[in-house]
Order: structure tokens, then sequence, then C-alpha cells
């Protein structure tokens, strides 16, 4: 006898989703029960909008709906999804910049639109916004960098990266957040010096 829907993982879900039939309807309704909350957080950190993310989370539902079949079960539900979910927010934002005629190298995209802190506050923190990306760039592997992105700014939880990028070490993500941190360290301290 098979499980009752709530009690299932998500893998099984999928599993029973994409066999078709009276099974869809309920499985994609509980994996969407079980993430909304999640897509949601990731929508609002990528657009800064409640309403915008709300519409994104739509759309990445829909997404995964017509391309469930190309999950492979050779990762997490979650990080499929959370793939989906950066598509489709890169293809909102590129869409919006067409639309308005804007460069997709314009760097006021970013910027806020009412930003009431002082002038001198906002250079500081541009300044050290460009700092740290410079020595992400001078000091750091592309994993290593790739792995901070996606912890620190994306959310993703250790285990999350791990499986997304497929690090084998057993320390995951961890190592890599750990040896870019003391690379960064030195890099600041001789800075200062």
């Amino acid at each position: 006898m098979t499980a009752p829907i709530h009690e299932r993982d998500d893998e099984d879900l999928v599993r029973a989703a994409l066999e078709g039939g009276a099974a869809v309807e309920p499985c994609l309704g509980e994996l969407y029960r079980r993430h909304r909350g999640r897509v949601t957080a990731w929508c609002v950190r990528v657009c800064g909008n409640r309403d915008e993310a709300a519409d994104l989370v739509q759309e990445v539902f829909l997404r995964v709906q017509e391309r469930l079949a190309t999950f492979r079960f050779e990762s997490r539900f979650t990080t499929w999804l959370y793939l989906v979910t950066r598509s489709v927010a890169i293809n909102r934002g590129i869409s919006e910049r067409r639309r308005r005629g804007l460069s997709l190298d314009d760097e006021s995209i970013a910027e806020p639109v009412a930003d009431e802190t002082p002038i001198d506050e906002r250079l500081a923190t541009a300044e050290l916004g460009e700092n740290l990306r410079q020595a992400i760039a001078q000091t750091l592997e592309p994993t290593e960098a790739k792995v901070l992105y996606l912890h620190y700014v994306d959310g993703l939880t250790l285990p999350a990266i791990g499986e997304l990028l497929g690090l084998t070490n057993k320390s995951g993500a961890k190592a890599y957040i750990v040896g870019a941190k003391r690379k960064l360290r030195r890099h600041f301290a001789g800075e200062g010096s």
C-alpha cells in the first residue's frame, strides 16, 4: 500500500506525477505546498519585491509542471527546483531589461529607486562591495567563489551546494568556505600592512 501523499518524499511524488493519471495533480499540489515558501524566499531575494516574487513563484511552478520529466533523480528535487527558480528569475530579468530597453551591462539597474541612505554611506558600501568582488576574483579559485556566492548570496545550505556542484569530499562545501574565508582574511590583512 502506498503511503499518503503528505508522508511521501519529494522524489517519490515526482515519480508518481510522471506516471500520469489521477496522481499528477495531488502530487504536484503537495510539491507546491511543501516548497512554495522556499521558492518565494529565493524569488524575493532576487527581485526584492514581494508582488514580483509572487508572479515569479507562479512561473516557477508552471515551469516545474512543464519540465518535470527533465528531473533525472541524480540530485534532490530541491536542488533541481532551485535551478529552475534561478533560470526563471534570470530569464525574467533579461526580458524586463529588454522590455525597458536597458543594457544587461547597465549597473544602474541594481540601484534602488528611493534609497534614503546618505550618499557617503552608499559610496562606502559600494566601495567595500567592489573591493570584496575584486578580492574574490583575485584570490579565490572558481569553485570557492561559486560556493561563497551560492551560500551567502543565494542562501543555499551547505549540503545543497555540495549536491548541486557534485562535491565528493566528505566535508563538501564547508571546506571551500573555510578555505575561501582564510584566503580573503590573508588578502585583506596584507592590504592593511
